[in-house]
Formats: C-alpha cells, structure tokens, sequence
C-alpha cells in the first residue's frame, strides 16, 4: 500500500492509494505501508523521518525525477508542495495552460505551461497572515476571524478587515486569471489549499476545486518514479 504524506505550514495531510483512489488517513505511522512519498515545508521530528524512511517512503526533492520540466531557476529553494500541486494539476488535465492556486498560509500562484513546463509562480501573505499582520503592527485593530460576513464594503471595523483582506486575495485571483487568459485563452485554474473555500472564480467550467492536488501530485511522481512514466 502506497502512503502519500503532505507537511504543510499548519496541517498534515496523508492518504494510502488503494485502485487508483485516495484513501485519507488519520494516523499514517499505523498505517501498514510499503513505499510512498511525502513532501514538507518544514524539517520533520526525527522519528517521524525514520518511520517513513524505514517504510520504503522518499522524500520529494529537487533531484526527484518528475513528469514536467522544472524551469525554476533556483529549484532547491522552490517549495515541494508548490511543485506537487502543479504536477497534480498536470496530470488531471495534460497538455493544458494551467494555474495553480493555493489558498493556505500563503497564497501561491503557480504556472505550467501546455507544454509541460512549470515556469514558476508568486507568493503572497494568506488569510491569517494578513488578520494577525494588521492586529499586530497596528495600534487598535481587532484580530478578526474569516469565518463571518464578507460585504463589498465592511459596516464596521471587523467586517471591514474580513473584506479587505478576503476581497483582497479574490481580486489578486482573478487579476492573475484575466491577465494569464490574455495570453492563454484556454486556461484552465485549480484552487487548492484550506482556505479555497472563500474564494470563487467565474468560467467555473475552466475552474477545479481540487482539495488533494498535493497528494494527487506526489501519487503521480511515485507512479513516475517506478514506473518511468
């Protein structure tokens, strides 16, 4: 059984791959297991590390062989979920001009182009991030939640920050859309990440709400990796 791990900034995400399908899974250390691929953000504990090591299970790294071209110019700095994504992304719709969109602690714009070439992408502050830089760097504002109203304009002080900083990051969005369709008038976007929830993109037709594009991109370079293709 293939398990596939995802460290992010704030959750860890793991599934098994069983017929094809993701399977998530609460406790992956016990979880009977025979190879995989996780990718993290962050250094690990060192018994989790041994755990994975010793099932058989490889990190995901620059040097890892991967079913696109890495144009990034300096891939050893390039975040492994940010790749994975746009992998996952690429081997739902192959041959496609695609943007990845990652709604979590940051917000990451990546794009790969139809050719199969991931060309790099933006980061940007996510939801909290902005909450907890407003609270703390100013004198008076309230540290807001984003769960709660969202009007265009806010009616008062906690509702005008959940609006700046959520309309914000949607009108980022769709910036990035209208002016990559320009070039690319068959572009097709994927939003993944926790805080995809908040945020809606029109031409829903050309749109993927894809929660596991993560571990949908570390099974496809596993696949990959064993065999060759």
């Amino acid at each position: 059984m293939i398990l596939l791990a995802d460290f992010g900034n704030t959750r860890v995400k793991a599934a098994v791959l069983e017929n094809g399908r993701l399977r998530h899974v609460d406790d992956m250390m016990k979880v009977e297991v025979d190879g995989g691929m996780w990718c993290s953000v962050h250094p690990l504990a060192p018994d989790v590390e041994e755990w994975m090591t010793a099932h058989g299970m490889k990190r995901l790294t620059a040097d890892t062989p991967i079913p696109v071209t890495n144009a990034y110019s300096s891939p050893r700095s390039l975040g492994m979920d940010r790749l994975a994504a746009a992998v996952g992304a690429w081997s739902m719709k192959p041959g496609q001009d695609l943007l990845v969109v990652d709604a979590g602690t940051a917000v990451t714009f990546d794009f790969v182009s139809a050719d199969g070439i991931y060309k790099g992408g933006n980061i940007a502050p996510g939801i909290e991030l902005r909450f907890r830089a407003l609270h703390e760097h100013t004198g008076a504002l309230p540290l807001v939640q984003s769960q709660g109203d969202v009007p265009m304009f806010g009616y008062d002080t906690p509702t005008a920050i959940r609006s700046g900083v959520i309309n914000g990051i949607r009108k980022e969005l769709e910036g990035y859309v209208n002016e990559l369709r320009s070039i690319y008038p068959s572009l097709l976007v994927f939003l993944t990440g926790g805080d995809a929830e908040f945020f809606d993109i029109k031409a829903k037709s050309t749109t993927f709400a894809v929660p596991d594009l993560v571990l949908r991109g570390l099974a496809r370079i596993t696949e990959f990796n064993e065999k060759g293709i």
